[in-house]
């Protein structure tokens, strides 16, 4: 889908975070974050290993109170940051030697239930056309932003899925989301060092509590509500 809208949008790449917290004060930890983008796993490598977390401006929006409005449908300029100078800059430039674009442009959105996310849309833009042309494209970045939020998170409710999570243990819960990388049960049993047919318990169980036909509609139950993260890059990646 994000391949679709950005062929579509003539942009050069998306990148979509969603995380389920109302309220991120400075003092709180940092959120695991679903993240789902175009961007190529060379640059996601590099990322990882130069921490640029720290100062990507749009992870920023996640770990410090008041970054970006909350308001559904906020606009911004993510390369702003780069004008105060020093890792801001650094990373900055970085993202444009290597071709990642010079306009990076975010869009807040929220569903129905609270659930936030941010959407990066990534140009290449001649600097002195900046401004008109992110005047010119910006209801339509709101319009395509909510979409992808409505796709991938329009039934996250953070209520419910504390109340559904209660239902099951920690370990059905990891089981969960390890069904929902793709791991099969013997993998799963590797992953958390217990035995593949225990595995395949705690997936019938998690199954029966979420009343789901099968662990297939399972993994999708507890995905759509926000019980299990979809593959995550956290701030630990």
């Amino acid at each position: 889908m994000l391949i679709e809208i950005r062929q579509q949008l003539g942009c050069l790449h998306l990148t979509h975070l969603g995380y389920a917290d109302q309220t991120v004060t400075k003092a709180g930890p940092i959120p695991d974050i679903a993240v789902l983008t175009t961007l190529p796993t060379t640059w996601a490598l590099r990322y990882s290993a130069k921490n640029y977390y720290k100062v990507d401006p749009l992870m920023r929006t996640i770990t410090l109170s008041g970054e970006i409005s909350p308001i559904r449908g906020t606009v911004r300029d993510l390369g702003q940051d780069a004008l105060a100078g020093g890792d801001s800059a650094t990373f900055q430039r970085d993202r444009e030697r290597r071709g990642l674009g010079n306009l990076f442009l975010g869009v807040n959105s929220s569903n129905s239930y609270g659930f936030r996310g941010l959407t990066e849309f990534t140009f290449q833009v001649e600097p002195a056309e900046q401004r008109l042309f992110t005047e010119r494209i910006r209801k339509r970045l709101v319009a395509i932003a909510s979409r992808i939020h409505t796709a991938l998170h329009g039934s996250r409710n953070p209520a419910l899925a504390a109340a559904a999570a209660k239902l099951l243990t920690k370990r059905e819960i990891d089981c969960l989301y390890w069904a929902a990388n793709g791991k099969t049960d013997g993998e799963i049993g590797e992953i958390l060092d217990i035995a593949r047919w225990t595995v395949v318990t705690y997936l019938q169980n998690a199954k029966n509590k979420l009343g789901c036909a099968n662990r297939t509609a399972a993994v999708v139950t507890a995905l759509a509500l926000g019980v299990i993260e979809m593959p995550v890059i956290s701030h630990r990646f």
